[in-house]
């Protein structure tokens, strides 16, 4: 029995039923892969915590500062009511700033 020859024997309502079985049977190949998509997502996500959590612990690696374009009196002042506010906040002699300085700008 030939494919071709027995298509040409089907109406227009078995073409509708094969027409719509075929669109369902790819919306729901389509769903999975969007659900194996998200439990995917949340895999990652869960094993990516641990690891966000484990380097949050260890202190930050400070970097080069880049230069400011300021004069080193203003810069100097700057830093150190800065540091004379972090010092007064945490009553700890050594302070480590959550924040780096990269632009001084004059407002005048």
């Amino acid at each position: 029995m030939n494919i071709i020859s027995s298509l040409e024997n089907i109406n227009f309502g078995e073409a509708m039923l094969f027409l719509v079985i075929g669109m369902l049977i790819i919306i729901c190949v389509l769903s999975l892969l969007v659900g194996l998509l998200y439990i995917i997502r949340y895999v990652v996500a869960a094993i990516e915590k641990p690891k966000k959590s484990s380097s949050a612990s260890q202190p930050a690696v400070t970097e080069a500062a880049p230069e400011i374009d300021a004069d080193e009196e203003a810069v100097a002042a700057i830093t150190a009511a800065i540091t004379c506010i972090l010092q007064s906040e945490n009553k700890d002699e050594t302070v480590v700033a959550p924040f780096k300085i990269k632009k001084i700008k004059h407002t005048h």
